[in-house]
C-alpha cells in the first residue's frame, strides 16, 4: 500500500457529503480527517493539518466553494470540486483545480480521479528540476531519474502543475520539475500555442475549437480569457 493521503470534505448536504466519505471510504490509502457542512469550520482543520485532498462543493452559504479556494489556493492540496453546477467549471479550472466532477457523485467517475491523482503523486514524488532543450525536432527533459528524448511531434498537449509541466502524448504522460511557461519558451513558437495559463497546445493536434474549449486529443481544454485573440490566428 502507498502513503496515505489525508482529506476534507466540505458539501452543506448531508446526503452528498455522505456519498463522499463512503466513496473515500474504499480506499486503505485515504483518510478522511475531517467531514463538514461549512467552509468557516472547514477552514479550521485545513489550517491545521494542510490535508492532501480538499473534496469542496460551490454552492454553499457564507463562503462558497471556490471563495475557499482561493483563499487556500497557495497550498499543495489537491482541490477536487464536486458540484451540479457545471457553469463553474471554466473558473475552477482557472483556479487550477486538480479535477471537477458533476454531482450526483458516481463510482466510476470518482475512481478515474483518485487515479489520477496517484497517478501524478507518483510522477511529482519522483521528478527533478532539469533544463528543458529542443533540438532536431526533440525536447529533452528530464522525468524522475530518466533523461527523455521526446518527438516534439508527439507531444499533444503541455498543462500546468505549480511548478511542474505535465506532457501530454497520445502514448504516455510525463512529468517534469520546469514550470510551463519555461518550457513553452524552450519550443518553437510556430508549433504550440498557449490557450490558457495552465494549458498549451500543438497546433497540428487542434482538433476543434469553440469560443471557450479547444479539443485536443480526447480531451477539451479550457481557453483563458486573454490568450482568445491569439488562439483565433490558428488554423485547423
Amino acid at each position: 500500500m502507498g502513503v496515505t493521503l489525508s482529506c476534507i470534505i466540505v458539501d452543506d448536504s448531508d446526503l452528498d457529503r455522505k456519498a463522499v466519505e463512503n466513496e473515500v471510504f474504499n480506499y486503505p490509502d485515504l483518510k478522511v480527517i475531517g467531514s463538514f457542512d461549512n467552509c468557516l469550520e472547514a477552514m479550521n482543520c485545513f489550517t491545521l493539518n494542510k490535508p492532501d485532498i480538499l473534496f469542496v462543493d460551490i454552492d454553499m452559504p457564507e463562503i462558497n466553494g471556490l471563495e475557499f479556494i482561493k483563499a487556500i489556493n497557495n497550498t499543495s492540496t489537491a482541490n477536487i470540486i464536486i458540484s451540479s453546477h457545471p457553469e463553474y467549471a471554466l473558473e475552477g479550472f482557472q483556479l487550477k483545480v486538480f479535477d471537477f466532477i458533476l454531482k450526483p457523485l458516481e463510482t466510476q467517475r470518482f475512481d478515474d480521479t483518485i487515479k489520477r491523482l496517484k497517478d501524478f503523486n507518483a510522477l511529482k514524488n519522483k521528478a527533478e528540476a532539469y533544463d528543458v532543450l529542443f533540438e532536431n525536432e526533440e525536447v529533452v527533459f528530464k522525468d524522475g531519474l530518466t533523461t527523455i528524448k521526446l518527438k516534439a511531434s508527439d507531444i499533444l498537449y503541455l498543462e500546468a502543475f505549480g511548478d511542474y509541466t505535465k506532457i501530454v502524448t497520445e502514448k504516455k504522460i510525463h512529468l517534469t520539475l520546469t514550470t510551463l511557461s519555461k518550457f513553452i519558451d524552450s519550443l518553437p513558437t510556430d508549433k504550440f500555442v498557449r490557450i490558457h495559463r495552465s494549458y498549451a497546445v500543438a497546433q497540428d493536434k487542434i482538433k476543434s475549437k469553440s469560443s471557450v474549449f479547444v479539443g485536443v486529443g480526447d480531451v477539451s481544454l479550457p481557453i483563458g480569457k486573454t490568450y482568445k485573440s491569439t488562439l483565433s490566428k490558428v488554423k485547423i
